[in-house]
């Protein structure tokens, strides 16, 4: 099976690199790999231009495309998608780093899950990353009062919680053994049959950087194949979440809730509606135990 690759991005050079370089680190490599920029200078095309010759020598094609309809991640996915010419399309966020073994595994599911039709690798927990373990040791007192916390506000308030070799809408595998199946995938890190994304295309009334646009469009994708979605522990990934590129103001937050609102409508008609807003005191909530933790965390450590 031929892999494509697709990269949107914006404003994140330094990250694409260390992303490309994890793809030349890959046992099994894509044959192509398309970056969808969105960035309005050229330091994301710069990279490309540096990493093209490397690329061509390990038979990769380097593709890269201004994205041609303005700023938009699920229109720089569709984007990329009308490019690719794989038989299996993987998205990644350009903050992501990939484990050698990643797109090896991959395509075990695909081989091995006759009705796969969308697969993701495993994120694996920010507090197992080698160079977090220090700052997330230094007091396991508050680190576990801080998750039972979010555990409980967030699983109250419909706001996603952590859980064990279960991946559902409302909840992400934080521990994982075996391959299971999803409710949806996340978008940092997904791969789908061409088919797929000939039929179904990401939601483009959710611009810019998008909120939830991952949710809605995996999640609609269940509804139909049911069993068609999955995740495997052994295609291991590091999302660095990086906030290069993300504007962190009242306004952006603003839009972020609108995303929220309209995807949780579109979903579940009105009762996503009042979802949204009881997950907006479930927020609050978890504000202000923010507020807290990092007056008490002085004290705990």
């Amino acid at each position: 099976m031929k892999v494509s690759v697709i990269i949107p991005t914006y404003f994140r050079a330094h990250d694409l690199v260390e992303l490309l370089d994890s793809i030349l680190k890959q046992t099994v490599k894509p044959f192509e790999v398309i970056v969808v920029d969105d960035t309005p200078n050229d330091s994301v095309k710069e990279v490309c231009d540096k990493f093209r010759e490397v690329l061509r020598k390990l038979d990769i094609d380097l593709i890269y495309v201004r994205n041609p309809k303005g700023r938009s991640l699920t229109i720089a996915r569709n984007v990329g998608a009308e490019r690719a010419r794989g038989d299996i399309i993987m998205f990644f966020d350009s903050d992501i780093i990939l484990m050698p073994n990643y797109i090896e595994e991959i395509l075990k599911v695909f081989k091995e899950k006759r009705n796969a039709i969308g697969v993701q690798g495993w994120i694996i927990p920010p507090w197992l990353v080698p160079s977090n373990k220090s700052s997330a040791l230094k007091s396991k007192k508050y680190f576990m009062i801080r998750y039972l916390l979010n555990q409980l506000i967030r699983g109250i308030f419909i706001l996603g919680i952590y859980s064990k070799d279960k991946c559902k809408f409302g909840s992400y595998p934080v521990i994982l053994t075996k391959v299971i199946n999803c409710e949806a995938l996340s978008g940092s890190n997904m791969a789908f049959r061409r088919g797929i994304l000939t039929r179904f295309k990401f939601d483009e009334n959710l611009k810019v950087y998008a909120f939830m646009e991952d949710l809605l469009f995996t999640y609609s994708l269940f509804r139909k194949f049911p069993y068609g979605l999955y995740i495997t522990p052994y295609a291991k990934c590091i999302h660095k979440q990086s906030r290069e590129g993300k504007e962190l103001n009242e306004r952006w937050k603003a839009y972020l809730n609108w995303c929220r609102k309209y995807v949780l409508t579109k979903l579940f008609g009105r009762k996503g509606t009042i979802v949204y807003y009881w997950q907006n005191i479930g927020i609050k909530l978890l504000e202000l135990k923010a507020k807290l933790g990092r007056v008490l965390i002085k004290q705990v450590i």
